[in-house]
């Protein structure tokens, strides 16, 4: 049995919805059901949470799973000898850097303990299920710098004094009938971002929301005249360059 029937077999033995699991590990109700339906593969902590939830041993619902059985280690491993690493590590050096290449006793093996202190991290990203941006986003934050599209989204997003600029030109979000329009700024920083980097619509970041929401309020403000005095206000403002209006 596969951890997501062994999951859903004991919660139902339990007479728990999956929104009420939810409320008691803490994990998404939709990545339980996800994973009851094998579209993923939790990681052990979440498998922990869910146990403990349930008020059942891990063992109970992980069954299946490749990765609760520790792999036997080879004999170089348990002993704690190094050689096999550092042969590799020499090898990629001089690969990448030339036979003529010299490095002291110390220089490797500060190499050797940077490579084994990065295989725990390693092997958790390897188990991540999150999308890859998100998970790079999260490493770059912790070591404190700035994710590169992040810092491209504001750098050309408009400030404040530029939006308030702008802002009496365009229509009301909200008409009265119907839903209320997305963020016209949002809106006009994800147009503006495309005809700045020249990226497909599709290919808009996350931010900015459905990519058609951006590109048909393009269109609605072309069609209704609204576009044309917008282009002239941010060509005044040196928002955009006259190759940029496409």
């Amino acid at each position: 049995m596969t951890v997501g029937l062994s999951m859903s077999a004991v919660r139902r033995q339990r007479g728990l919805t999956l929104a009420e699991l939810s409320a008691l590990c803490g994990v998404d109700r939709d990545d339980l059901g996800r994973y009851e339906r094998g579209d993923m593969t939790p990681r052990p902590e979440t498998v922990q949470k869910i146990a403990r939830a349930l008020e059942v041993p891990i063992a109970a619902i992980r069954a299946g799973m490749g990765w609760t059985a520790q792999e036997a280690l080879e004999d170089w491993e348990r002993s704690g000898d190094d050689r096999l690493l550092r042969e590799g590590i020499e090898a990629d050096l001089r690969a990448s850097y030339g036979e003529a290449l010299s490095l002291s006793e110390g220089d490797i093996r500060a190499l050797l303990e940077s490579v084994k202190a990065s295989i725990p991290a390693l092997i958790d990203h390897m188990k991540d299920t999150r999308p890859e941006q998100e998970i790079n986003r999260e490493i770059l934050a912790s070591l404190g710098v700035e994710d590169g599209e992040e810092e491209q989204m504001r750098r050309l997003a408009l400030t404040d004094a530029q939006w308030e600029q702008v802002r009496p030109l365009l229509p009301p979000e909200n008409t009265g009938r119907g839903r209320a329009f997305k963020s016209n700024r949002l809106m006009l920083d994800g147009i503006l971002y495309q005809m700045k980097t020249g990226v497909s619509w599709n290919s808009l970041p996350e931010r900015f929301g459905r990519p058609r929401c951006v590109s048909d309020r393009l269109r609605l403000w072309s069609g209704s005249g609204v576009w044309e005095g917008v282009l002239e206000k941010l060509t005044a403002l040196g928002v955009l360059e006259d190759e940029e209006k496409g």
